[in-house]
């Protein structure tokens, strides 16, 4: 009876060994799968993170431009790209700033001014001047139907 249990015990031992050794084989194919992907990934977007920087530089050269239209399609360029998923919250204000501040600049370099920080909407007239000697309309002052005859 002894001499079948050696053998069986032996055969047990081997078949076990060979099913952990596949599986822990298994388990590292996995892993290495999960990281080759993970790598893949990480190296496409930085490769798109790359082209969107390449392609932000050639807006900004581009708003720079003195030819009217190659300045337009930078500035298209530029909200295009500042709305991308690509941008950070940095690169996306950054992008803002440009936009905004060569919005201000007028064609010789100049900032424009903007309004007069004491100028209250209250404080403008509007004047109509149809070069008639006498208004048609309402007289300044005078509310609809008061004053005809």
């Amino acid at each position: 009876m002894v001499d079948w249990v050696t053998p069986l015990l032996a055969f047990a031992g081997g078949g076990g060994g060979a099913w952990l050794s596949y599986r822990a084989a298994r388990r590292d194919t996995a892993a290495r799968q999960e990281d080759e992907r993970h790598d893949l990934t990480q190296r496409e977007g930085q490769g798109r993170r790359e082209e969107w920087g390449r392609r932000f530089t050639a807006a900004l050269d581009d708003i720079a431009s003195e030819d009217f239209r190659r300045r337009e399609l930078g500035r298209a360029v530029l909200v295009h790209l500042s709305e991308s998923v690509l941008a950070t919250r940095e690169e996306k204000e950054l992008a803002e700033l440009v936009l905004d501040t060569g919005a201000r600049l007028e064609p010789g370099g100049a900032v424009l001014g903007g309004p007069r920080a004491s100028l209250v909407v209250d404080e403008l007239t509007f004047v109509e001047d149809d070069e008639d000697d006498e208004p048609q309309g309402r007289r300044h002052g005078q509310a609809r139907g008061e004053g005809r005859p």
